[in-house]
């Protein structure tokens, strides 16, 4: 069965392995695994005259597969070919990358006012800043009087404020 087919069942066969390589180290969905797949059976269909080469086929196969996944397993993350695949970049604080230093604990207990709908959250003015806050949970209209019940680290949490009469 060989015949005309050997150039294009050699071609289906590495390039299965190829797509299952592939999706063994880029995440994605699968599709280059499917196709892998549907690559090599196709190209052990094309080669093989009875079952028992075929089967011959497909365990040799996944045995050069594990193998490959089992060499670049060993290289790990330090290897330079993988290097492509790795974040190694760090956000280090002496290179200017920090989260806020603000801290907001002083503001509770203060009153201000919502400069726009807080569905549940939005800005108001306290102190005359304006901070982004959220609500408890209800809607609160714009101009509405609020108070600061807590504070969680950048989160500013107001309810209405509703006087004593």
């Amino acid at each position: 069965m060989f015949g005309d087919w050997t150039g294009l069942t050699i071609f289906l066969y590495v390039l299965g392995l190829v797509l299952l390589v592939i999706e063994g180290i880029v995440p994605g969905f699968g599709l280059p695994g499917i196709t892998g797949i549907i690559c090599v059976i196709i190209s052990i269909v094309l080669i093989t005259s009875n079952l028992y080469d075929a089967l011959l086929l497909i365990i040799s196969t996944i045995a050069i597969f594990v193998a490959i996944i089992v060499v670049l397993y060993k290289l790990g993350y330090g290897s330079k070919y993988l290097k492509f695949l790795i974040l190694d970049k760090e956000q280090k604080k002496e290179e200017g990358y920090t989260s806020s230093s603000k801290d907001f604990s002083s503001y509770i207990g203060k009153t201000g006012v919502a400069d726009t709908h807080l569905r549940p959250s939005g800005v108001v003015i306290i102190e005359g800043n304006r901070v982004n806050a959220q609500s408890q949970g209800n809607f609160i209209t714009k101009d509405s009087k609020v108070i600061v019940t807590q504070v969680d680290g950048m989160k500013i949490i107001v309810k209405k404020y509703e006087e004593e009469s």
